[in-house]
């Protein structure tokens, strides 16, 4: 149960960002680009205004499509680890795809309503992708602690 509370809690966490408008959702990831270009781009001061202006916006464009990515791989953690209680993994790993990829959609389509915002194909892909790297992910590391159980 536990899990479950976990997977509709980081679900309302996707809802909460998907309902940002542009203005608070760039504002978001504008402190977070800000960030990282004053630590990893010593070069940028030096630039002249219309390269900063491009460079701003590659940065944007990585830091929005990677919080895309990782909000789902998290789902995809969640929704597999929560669907293993109950489900052999070879159902459990699909039932989380689904899932969480279902998530993904409605996001997208969530964010069609809300004002500067579109729905993106792209978008869905990189957060099913997500979605497959968490689950994954945690396949994986259950794959692992079970191979070191029988070696024992």
């Amino acid at each position: 149960m536990v899990l479950w509370v976990l997977v509709v809690t980081w679900m309302s966490v996707i809802f909460m960002f998907s309902a940002e408008a542009a203005t608070d959702s760039e504002q978001t990831s504008g402190r977070i680009v800000g960030w990282l270009i004053d630590h990893f781009d010593k070069s940028f001061p030096a630039l002249p205004l219309e390269e900063q202006l491009l460079r701003k916006e590659a940065w944007s464009f990585v830091v929005r499509k990677l919080a895309h990515f990782s909000l789902f791989a998290g789902m995809g953690v969640l929704a597999f680890a929560a669907f293993s209680v109950d489900l052999p993994l070879r159902r459990a790993f699909p039932a989380a795809l689904g899932l969480g990829t279902a998530r993904g959609v409605l996001d997208e389509v969530q964010q069609a309503f809300v004002p500067g915002r579109s729905c993106e194909f792209r978008d869905m892909c990189i957060d099913a992708a997500g979605v497959l790297l968490g689950a994954a992910f945690l396949l994986l590391i259950l794959h692992l602690i079970q191979r070191k159980k029988l070696k024992r």
